[in-house]
């Protein structure tokens, strides 16, 4: 089942991308249905990759390394929760950043979208 990127941008929590003492944080709220990481792949912004060991993400009172997602050991994407993807590396400048956001769900396959936000 193939979600249309505009859908996909809706996940995206608009303002929640911020600098933090070890690099930055952004969040993501599932508001389409139940799904199943498999998957993570390397968080992108303004074209700089940033790899899967840089990434760390926390969903309630749960943290998963992006590099330990897999299909032996799935990360659960309920409705409703915020999600904080946190990258590991130097601050973003302020003003606007395109970041880019792809993973693969057991559900719905590869899902891949980018956003705009600001510092």
């Amino acid at each position: 089942m193939q979600i249309p990127t505009f859908l996909l941008r809706k996940l995206y929590l608009k303002g929640s991308l911020e600098n933090v003492d070890d690099g930055f944080v952004f969040k993501i709220k599932n508001t389409l249905s139940p799904g199943t990481v498999t998957a993570m792949e390397p968080i992108k912004v303004n074209g700089t990759e940033y790899p899967l060991d840089s990434l760390t993400v926390k969903i309630e009172d749960s943290e998963y390394k992006a590099t330990d997602v897999s299909e032996d050991s799935a990360m659960p994407l309920k409705v409703g929760v915020e999600i904080a993807l946190h990258i590991k590396a130097d601050s973003l400048p302020e003003g606007e950043h395109t970041i880019d956001i792809a993973l693969v769900t057991k559900e719905a396959g590869r899902l891949a979208f980018d956003v705009k936000d600001a510092i």
